[in-house]
């Protein structure tokens, strides 16, 4: 993933998260609407006034839009982070913008976070962590399972859909055996056709912001637990 890409993502939920239009977001914001969908796109490297002008004309600041960039670059992109060689702190840089979010998305419930990637469950565990949940973690489909029957009350499973082993589906049809209410938050880049589920399959595509991943965790704990496949 390239920072443009990354860029755009945050630009996009943004507009559409403030139901603005692209022709609306270029008339307050003062900038081409043919460079906003290609700041959309990926396909367009923002410059620092650019920046300032859409954070002006979304109601943010341009740090946030900064930092939330910087989160996805790097939690969708693990080749990155191994080829540093050391834990990158994301958390402290995230925190502006974080605090910013609506503190009804705090919660104290243990989550099982599941996926093949040892970065990526270090950074979403270090993240939930910091909102006040519990977690525990799974490198793959088998894991989770003996994780889920070996612990307490697991409130949330987020499961990526393809792993070695088990894959995430798989994995957690055989956890609602065990627990017929267990709830669960996919992370794929299939959609939710694709996986022939339910309406209220709880599915994040990635790339993911820390914000949609958030709200898709809050959203799945509140909602009734439903069967999500056929």
């Amino acid at each position: 993933m390239t920072i443009e890409e990354a860029f755009g993502i945050v630009i996009r939920r943004l507009r559409r998260e403030r139901n603005l239009s692209q022709d609306k977001l270029s008339m307050s914001s003062c900038l081409d609407r043919k460079f906003i969908s290609n700041i959309e796109g990926g396909k367009q490297q923002p410059s620092l006034v650019s920046i300032f002008a859409l954070a002006s004309a979304l109601n943010t600041s341009a740090s946030s839009i900064i930092y939330e960039t910087e989160f996805i670059l790097k939690i969708n992109t693990p080749d990155r982070l191994r080829s540093e060689g050391s834990k990158i702190d994301w958390i402290s840089s995230m925190e502006i913008m974080m605090n910013k979010i609506n503190n009804s998305y705090q919660g104290s419930e243990t989550i099982l976070i599941v996926d093949d990637e040892k970065q990526l469950r270090e950074m979403l565990s270090d993240f939930l962590a910091s909102y006040g949940y519990k977690v525990i973690t799974a490198e793959d489909g088998q894991d989770a399972i003996e994780k889920y029957t070996e612990n307490g009350p697991i409130h949330l499973v987020i499961l990526d859909v393809v792993m070695p082993r088990k894959d995430g589906i798989s994995c957690f049809k055989e956890i609602r055996k065990v627990n017929p209410n267990a709830k669960a938050v996919f992370m794929s880049g299939y959609r939710p056709d694709h996986l022939q589920a339910k309406e209220d399959f709880h599915l994040i595509q990635k790339p993911f912001s820390p914000v949609e991943m958030i709200k898709a965790i809050r959203n799945a704990l509140e909602s009734d637990s439903e069967p999500m496949f056929d």
